[in-house]
Order: structure tokens, then C-alpha cells, then sequence
């Protein structure tokens, strides 16, 4: 009888050293192993070797509208000096006539300014469309491979500190996974970044 009332008793010691020894289990997994991953998306989009010749593409496509529109402008600008030199020689009607002209004129002018500026949104998105698509691959390889949660983009500077205890600076991981050549300080303290994260 003795020993049928002393295993209930046994039994709650191992549960209740089971239970004080699970919050300490759980909080060394979780120091050892960052549950997110940050980056600023722009500034490693940028370091991207195609992005140069992408920027380069787009600047020279806006230098010919730009060129488009300084010609339509230098156009109205004659043809507004002539209206105003002409008007007190001309009858009523061909005055409302060129007056109307200049109108449609300088409407077109506008319109085009807004036509230019969604295509060179379109070209922007269309040049940068494969080099997101690789950086964003790049990053999902590294946030696997460091079994993280999720990445948070710090280019917006909406977070104000990240503890390094939790978070892992994995900019130096995805420009690796991108071929990118980093300097040598830079790489070796990415290195040191890295395992101290993982290693907490």
C-alpha cells in the first residue's frame, strides 16, 4: 500500500521537473535560432552589377522624351508669341480660331507629359522586373537556409531597432547567394554577424 501512494507522488516530482525544465528548453531554442531575417531591398537591388546598365537604359530612354517635350514646349512658346504679336491685326474669328489652337496645343503638351511618365513607370518596372525576381529568390535561399520566419525590409525605416538577439542582418548572405564581390572588411563582418545571431 505504501508504494501504490508513494508513485503519485513520484510521479507529480517528474512532471513538475518536466514542466520547469520546458520554459528554459524553449528559451534556448529560441536565443539560438533568429526568427527573422532584415535587409534594406534597395540598397542590395542597387549593388546588383545589371542594375548600372538597367539605370543607364532608362536614363537614356527619358533623355529622348525629355528632348519630345522640350521640342512641344519651344513649339507653344513660338506660336504664343505670334498670337500675341498678330491678335490686333486679325478679325475676331481667326483670333478665337488661333486662340482655340493654342488651347488644343497646350492640352496635347500635357497630356503628353503624362503619357511619358507611365511608360517610363512601365520600362522601369519591365527592366527591373528580373533583377527583383532573382533578389527576391536570393532571399528566400537565405531565409531557408536559416530556417527564419520572414524577412522585414528595413528601407522604409519603419523600425526604429531590431534586437540582434532575435533578428539577423542577412544582407551580406543574399549578396553572396547573388555573386555579388563584397570588400573584404565587409564580408568578414557580415560572417561575424551572422554566426553571432545564430549562436545566441
Amino acid at each position: 500500500m505504501q508504494s501504490k501512494k508513494q508513485f503519485p507522488v513520484m510521479l507529480r516530482r517528474v512532471l513538475l521537473l518536466v514542466l520547469c525544465a520546458l520554459p528554459a528548453a524553449l528559451a534556448a531554442q529560441t536565443l539560438t535560432q533568429p526568427k527573422f531575417g532584415y535587409l534594406n531591398y534597395a540598397e542590395v537591388l542597387k549593388a546588383i552589377p545589371q542594375y548600372a546598365e538597367a539605370e543607364a537604359n532608362l536614363a537614356k530612354l527619358q533623355g529622348q522624351y525629355d528632348a519630345e517635350i522640350q521640342r512641344s514646349e519651344d513649339e507653344f512658346t513660338r506660336k504664343y508669341a505670334e498670337f500675341l504679336q498678330e491678335q490686333k491685326d486679325f478679325p475676331q474669328n481667326i483670333m478665337v480660331k488661333r486662340h482655340k489652337e493654342l488651347q488644343e496645343l497646350m492640352e496635347k503638351s500635357i497630356a503628353f507629359k503624362h503619357e511619358i511618365q507611365t511608360t517610363l513607370e512601365t520600362a522601369r518596372d519591365k527592366m527591373l522586373e528580373p533583377l527583383t525576381a532573382e533578389l527576391n529568390d536570393a532571399i528566400s535561399r537565405v531565409a531557408l537556409k536559416y530556417n527564419l520566419d520572414y524577412v522585414v525590409n528595413t528601407e522604409e525605416k519603419c523600425y526604429l531597432f531590431i534586437n540582434p538577439s532575435v533578428g539577423m542582418d542577412i544582407t551580406n548572405d543574399v549578396k553572396a547567394e547573388l555573386g555579388i564581390q563584397q570588400p573584404a572588411a565587409d564580408a568578414t563582418s557580415g560572417t561575424a554577424k551572422t554566426s553571432n545571431s545564430y549562436a545566441r
